[in-house]
């Protein structure tokens, strides 16, 4: 792991795009608050009343930027204050020191939770590595037990079918969610959504319930082990599949605190991993391997449900969302002129 880490560190230092601040709406925040700090004020543009009596004049809502075009500004190296003309962050002079006091982490995750597309995809990514961790550990000690009494290099052997068809399923996935990504985007006018990825994986992820039934109670009838390493196959193949679309979604979906929404993503995950780990064993112990996997199998039919509402849904949420967001701000625009008056 340290070594891995080291490795991950150093992309840092000698690959400069995979750390561009501009790009963060947490950077942008941070030194939002740093300037404000620096001028006497406390708070965000709006909030703090400095700031508030800055605004000669109560803007109109051209004039004030929606998210979606403050999103695609960051990309581009901007940032919209919300009043007038993006500023240029590359040409920003201003000498702005950061400390520990100008950075809030628990601001973006929990704009991240405001969201009802993260909050279902969160869940169902959570669920898929909760499986993937839990079936590694007990189908260990189910092919170590009687009839199979099988040793530690042949269990691990047996796991690395779960293994195989999980990199099958990444690669193969991630090549038919950019084709179905290209497909939708020609019929949408060359505009592409984020929920457009996740149709891809639907049929994938209504097979991996099947097969975790199927592996659950061929091992639970313990048949020949040819059976359930072909099920593991087939799971690993179809989880991945989904997966790595899931992630590309929080990914797109959360232009500017795409950092954030993966973090969440990890705490989700580590989370799931934990209660999978403590309750998997006592479950497995109190109704064998067709009971457990047969529980997995409800979760991940779970997993399709959300990952289809999203799909259908998400594209309408966000918009209903950045909605809601950008008149609030036009109301803390209006209130802040107003109290300069």
């Amino acid at each position: 792991m340290v070594i891995f880490g080291g490795i991950s560190l150093l992309t840092f230092i000698f690959f400069e795009e995979s750390f561009r601040k501009e790009r963060s709406l947490a950077y942008l925040s941070a030194k939002k608050r740093a300037i404000a700090r620096q001028q006497g004020t406390s708070g965000s543009w709006f909030g703090s009343k400095s700031a508030s009596r800055a605004l000669s004049r109560v803007p109109s809502k051209t004039e004030v930027k929606s998210p979606t075009t403050e999103h695609m500004d960051i990309e581009a190296g901007r940032v919209a204050h919300g009043v007038g003309d993006p500023t240029p962050i590359e040409n920003d002079n201003t000498d702005v020191k950061l400390t520990i006091a100008d950075v809030n982490p628990l601001g973006p995750a929990w704009q991240v939770l405001q969201q009802k597309s993260n909050i279902t995809i969160l869940f169902a990514s959570a669920v898929c590595f909760g499986f993937n961790y839990g079936i590694c550990y007990t189908a260990a000690i189910t092919f170590a037990e009687a009839p199979y009494s099988y040793n530690a290099l042949e269990i691990g052997c047996i796991l690395l079918a779960l293994g195989m068809g999980s990199v099958g399923g990444s690669v193969l996935g991630g090549r038919w969610s950019d084709i179905i990504l290209s497909r939708l985007k020609a019929k949408n006018g060359g505009v592409s959504q984020p929920e457009m990825r996740l149709k891809s994986t639907i049929i994938a992820l209504t097979i991996l319930p099947f097969s975790v039934i199927g592996y659950a109670w061929m091992c639970h009838a313990h048949i020949h082990v040819a059976g359930p390493i072909v099920m593991l196959v087939i799971s690993g193949f179809a989880l991945m599949w989904g997966y790595s679309s899931m992630l590309a979604y929080i990914v797109d979906s959360n232009p500017g605190r795409a950092s954030s929404a993966i973090a969440m993503n990890s705490a989700f995950r580590g989370v799931s991993g934990l209660v999978a780990a403590e309750a998997s064993q006592p479950i497995q112990n109190a109704i064998g391997d067709g009971g457990l996997y047969s529980i997995w199998a409800g979760l991940l039919f779970g997993v399709v449900a959300l990952v289809i509402v999203t799909a259908k849904y998400g594209e309408t949420w966000r918009a209903a969302e950045e909605k809601a967001h950008f008149e609030k701000r036009m109301k803390e625009a209006e209130s802040g002129a107003i109290e300069k008056c």
